[in-house]
């Protein structure tokens, strides 16, 4: 098991009960009072999507914009929402969806080196006032660029947003095994990564 000193996003749940979060949004849902269902998914869930936003876009600016796109998507969602999962993974769904989108047309303005993207991502990431690195929470973040996108995405949503295997499943459309996989092999490559220059 990872140190309690590599959870520089652990902890950050709202300070509610998430069933009679879960609960609550659902009456509103059932009782076709949208607005009200809005504002209890981002007063519920807007640090947790937030945060899971940020990792997968890596900048504050570009996490709000995206985390906007979100809600507004949520919002338009509602009234056809399915109850098929719980409102929270489908509220993950919506936000990964919107940030795979502003990656991709971030690739599409841009044509990066990889090193140089993880140079510019470490240069913010250290000038951004919200992170305090100590040499551990420093080795974990240049671990986590080393590994493949998928490896990186499964990794941040199994261990800082402490999702099961099959709401990530359910959010990234990918299979629970390959999900598995991906979350094991990031997990031994961050150990050794860290342990190595600690």
């Amino acid at each position: 098991m990872l140190p309690q000193t590599f959870l520089p996003f652990k902890g950050l749940k709202n300070k509610f009960n998430a069933l009679d979060s879960e609960a609550h949004i659902v009456q509103q849902l059932k009782n076709k009072q949208f607005t009200r269902a809005v504002s209890a998914v981002v007063e519920s869930y807007h640090e947790l999507l937030y945060w899971h936003i940020r990792k997968l876009v890596k900048h504050h600016e570009h996490a709000n914009d995206t985390l906007q796109n979100t809600y507004v998507r949520i919002f338009k969602g509602l009234p056809n929402f399915g109850f098929k999962s719980s409102v929270k993974t489908w509220c993950y769904r919506i936000a990964y969806n919107e940030s795979m989108r502003f990656l991709q047309q971030q690739q599409k303005l841009h044509y990066n080196d990889s090193n140089d993207d993880t140079n510019a991502y470490f240069a913010h990431l250290t000038a951004d006032p919200y992170f305090d690195f100590d040499s551990v929470s420093h080795a974990l973040h240049e671990s986590l660029a080393k590994l493949s996108e998928k490896q990186q995405q499964v990794f941040q949503m199994k261990y800082y947003d402490e999702l099961t295997f099959e709401e990530i499943s359910e959010i990234t459309s990918w299979n629970v095994n390959s999900i598995k996989t991906a979350f094991y092999a990031a997990k031994e490559k961050i150990t050794l990564f860290v342990t190595a220059n600690v």
